[in-house]
Parts: C-alpha cells; structure tokens; sequence
C-alpha cells in the first residue's frame, strides 16, 4: 500500500476544498456570518469612539492646527484596521465555538462515513454551549499564561519575533485540533500530547494557519478552513487504528497499473506492473514515459488504459479525446480485462474495506468515493463505474 504524507500547511489547505463541498457548506456559514459581524461591530465601535475623542480634540486645539485631522483619520483608519483584523479572531472562536465542533463532526463524517455516536445536530449544540463555552475560556487562559513570557521576548532583536510567531503557530494548533479532538472526549492535556508528539506536523498545520491570519480578507476563512483542516489531520494522523475505517486507500489493478486513491486527499498515485516500466511508481515517472506506456495501452488493454487516463488527467493536468484507433496489422494479446467481473477481494480493494465491512460500510464507503470520482464532478467515467461496480458486488455477497 502506498502512503502520501502530507504537511500541515497541506492539510490547510485541504481545509479550504473541504468547506466548499456539499453538505459542509451550511455549517460553514454561520461562523463565517459570526466574523463579519463581529468585524463589523468592532469597526464601528472604534470608529464612533474615535470621533467623539476628534470632537473633544478640535475644542481644545487652536484653529491652526485644524489640518492634524486629516493627517490623524487616515493613520488612525490604518491603525485600526489591523487591530480589528489581528484580534478580532479571539473572539469570532468564542463564540463560534459550538459550530465549529459541529463543522468538525460533518468534516469527518464525510472523510470516513462513520457518524460520531452523537444525536441532534443543533439541539445537541445548544445543551452543550455552556460546557464548550467553559472549554474554550480555558484554552484561552492557557494562551495568555504562556503569552506573557513570550511578550517579553517579543523586543529581542530577531530572536524575539521568530519565538512570537512559533507561540503563535503552536497556540492555532493547539486550538483548532481541538474541535475534532474534543468530539471524541479528548481532554486539553492530552491534546497537547499528541500534538507534542508530532511537533513538525503540528507546527507546519500552525504556521500555515498564522500566516493565513495575516491576510486581509483570508483571515475571514480561516476559522472553518482551519477546523476542516485540522478534522483532516485528526483522521489521516492522530486517530487511533481501532476507530479508522479501513486504510481509506482504494487500489485499482489492471494488467499494466495498480492504481491507488487516497480517500481523504484525493490524491492518485500507484505502481507500474508490466510493460518497460515495471516496477516504477507513477509519480516518479515522466510525463512523457506514461504518454507512451498509454499508447501501448490503447494497442493491448483497454482497461489499463482507462486507468492510466484517470491518473494522468488527474494528477498531470493531461486531456484526452478518444483513444487512437487500433492498427489492423496489429495482433493484440486478448487483454487480461476480458473477465467475468470483481471478485470480493478486488471490490473491497477498491472501496479501501476491510473484510468485515457491514452493508453500512460499504454504503459509507461508496458515497464517499463516488463524491470524488463522479464524471460531473471531475471524476473519471470508468473509476467511477468500478466503484459503483464494487459496491454491487460487495451488497450482493451479503444477500
């Protein structure tokens, strides 16, 4: 089996995909709605603050000096601007505290079909507001306890800024790993501990999410990208084997390619099992050499062929028309496709189940795949038939 690892700016980005899928979206909204309000309140209580101390300034200011207005208004419109963009987050996770453990759960629902054992989407969120809400004072408690020693470094030269901003990229893991953690009973402590024992990762994720933070306008997002980012990274990284359903790794194998899918990057990758370029994997090889491994798909295995298009339209940005005609004074081998059908074995490979996968498994399994693979979703015509042709056979065994 093949892995990919992926970095924790990868899984931010990955976030960002996520949120905009179906299903995600609407819980997306509401914390999305929450930040601009606050933004919004914030803007206009500084604003209106401030003209009430530009009034008190121009009663007690000779008349000459009328013209440090319009020298104070653009600085202070500056000025507050990035207060209001660096700080505003703060709050905007407070509040939204209750969505985002909702957002995490439907995040995970949909990379590995199991619900958390939980009922009631929103009647649930509102008997657990005040536990959340309790939970997220105390995350914050321990960001300003650690913030302190950190501040005072902040005025060394060089070292200073590059400590701040490692508090701060550990402080955006720590809390956002929280959602998908926390849905699963983890306490903060011990939170801290496996993102301890992945300090790279977990700092990568961080840094990826501080530097998002400070982009105007991007940092509207980050809250939901963060938290389907971190969902991501808790399913893929952190969570134990027992609860992981299967490998979430489908394998496809044709006579020439062993096709392999990460269910939860959608990532395509696999091995080369014939031909002059044996024993290669495809993402070691040119573009240029699996051109012509296609072409002599198209001459000897149609279906190898089909799999080799997916992976190169996917993967290397390659389109393709319809395949070359076959010459006549060709004599093809008989392709080894031209069989009955899956066996349990190559159905199971391909939805990435393990052998005692309920009825409810493989339909988690199917959705999930079909959402990656589905032709009108970008998806390939004949990866999708095989999932849809897997999810038969399996269903059917079990009849």
């Amino acid at each position: 089996m093949f892995s990919h690892p992926i970095s924790g700016a990868g899984y931010l980005l990955q976030g960002l995909r996520l949120i905009t899928r179906p299903g995600i979206k609407r819980f997306v909204a509401v914390p999305l709605l929450l930040n601009l309000l606050i933004f919004s309140a914030a803007l206009y209580a500084g604003i209106s603050q401030f003209e009430g101390l530009m009034q008190l300034m121009e009663s007690r200011l000779p008349t000459w000096l009328g013209w440090l207005e319009w020298l104070i208004w653009p600085l202070f419109i500056l000025l507050l601007f990035v207060f209001v963009f660096y700080t505003f987050g703060l709050l905007a996770n407070l509040i939204a505290a209750p969505f985002n453990g909702l957002l995490a759960e439907k995040v995970e629902l949909m990379l590995t079909g199991r619900p958390i054992d939980q009922e009631g989407d929103y009647a649930r969120l509102l008997a657990e507001l005040g536990p959340t809400l309790l939970d997220e004072l105390r995350k914050l408690v321990y960001a300003l306890l650690w913030a302190i020693p950190f501040l005072f470094l902040l005025f060394v030269p060089l070292v200073g800024p590059l400590l701040w901003f490692l508090y701060t990229a550990w402080m955006l893991a720590v809390e956002y790993s929280d959602y998908p953690m926390g849905n699963h009973g983890l306490r903060f402590a011990e939170i801290r501990r496996r993102l301890r024992e992945r300090r790279t990762l977990s700092f990568g994720f961080g840094a990826a999410a501080a530097g998002m933070a400070m982009v105007p306008v991007l940092n509207f997002l980050l809250m939901p990208v963060a938290v389907a980012g971190a969902t991501a990274m808790w399913v893929r990284e952190f969570r134990s084997s027992n609860g992981y359903q299967g490998p979430h790794e489908s394998r496809v194998a044709t006579h020439y390619i062993l096709l392999t899918i990460d269910h939860l990057s959608g990532r395509m990758d696999g091995e080369i099992l014939a031909g002059p370029l044996t024993g290669r994997t495809l993402d070691a090889t040119e573009t240029g050499e699996l051109l012509g491994l296609l072409d002599l798909c198209y001459r000897t295995d149609a279906e190898s062929a089909e799999a080799l298009e997916a992976y190169l339209t996917h993967e290397r940005g390659q389109r393709f028309q319809e395949p070359p005609p076959r010459p006549d004074t060709e004599r093809a081998p008989p392709p080894p496709s031209d069989r009955p059908g899956l066996d349990e074995n190559e159905a199971r490979a391909i939805l990435g189940l393990a052998p005692d996968a309920g009825a409810d498994a493989i339909q988690a399994a199917h959705r999930r795949l079909i959402q990656r693979l589905h032709p009108d979703r970008g998806g390939s015509d004949y990866l999708a038939a095989k999932v849809n042709e897997a999810k038969r056979v399996l269903l059917a065994s079990r009849v």
